[in-house]
């Protein structure tokens, strides 16, 4: 498990991702976003699920794999009401919470996740001089243990613990909570701390 020290390096990489990626939404959107990181987590990877809502919770994903330095899945995770909120927030009008959504609707998702994924590996990347490569996103709504899956298999081999940072994503007086899951490779967690000077 991970030391009291090395949590508090994650959190504080994930302070700084959300901040630049408020900023860059912000400026998206033309409108003051705040971004805060209620919880940083490293937990047991079979735990996973139950944080979601449970395995045959509905939700919907946006998937990245990254690669380079930083070998890795990323999964941006929301709940139905959380995905109808955010779509709210974004066109300004009342968006239902249940699918199917429409091309530009999951494009606006895609482009947030693209946002909030480029911003925290930007931030892990400049703490550790590590590169990483961003594929293209993919959206998907089904059930948290099938999108969770889906993210693995793109891993040839993968840690038993999952990093969960809890996303508040704030516009004036409205909030839409949701879930950012880095699913790091064997040896991603170990090189990171390593690479910061970090040994226990």
């Amino acid at each position: 498990m991970f030391s009291s020290l090395q949590i508090d390096v994650l959190r504080e990489v994930s302070n700084i991702g959300c901040g630049n990626a408020a900023t860059a939404l912000s400026t998206m959107l033309s409108k003051r976003i705040d971004m805060e990181v209620p919880s940083v987590n490293v937990l047991p990877l079979a735990d996973t699920p139950d944080l979601l809502g449970g395995a045959e919770a509905l939700v919907t994903g946006v998937f990245f794999q990254a690669s380079d330095g930083l070998s890795c899945s990323i999964l941006w995770v929301l709940e139905q009401d959380s995905v109808g909120k955010l779509l709210s927030l974004l066109f300004n009008i009342d968006v239902p919470s249940q699918p199917p959504y429409s091309a530009i609707e999951q494009s606006a998702l895609m482009e947030v996740g693209n946002i909030l994924s480029s911003s925290y590996l930007g931030a892990l990347s400049s703490f550790t001089g590590l590169g990483f490569q961003l594929s293209v996103p993919a959206l998907a709504t089904d059930m948290a243990g099938a999108i969770l899956d889906i993210a693995l298999m793109q891993l040839s081999s993968y840690s038993d613990h999952v990093l969960l940072i809890k996303n508040s994503l704030r516009v004036g007086d409205e909030s839409v909570e949701a879930n950012f899951l880095l699913l790091p490779d064997t040896t991603l967690i170990q090189r990171i701390f390593v690479s910061l000077g970090i040994t226990e």
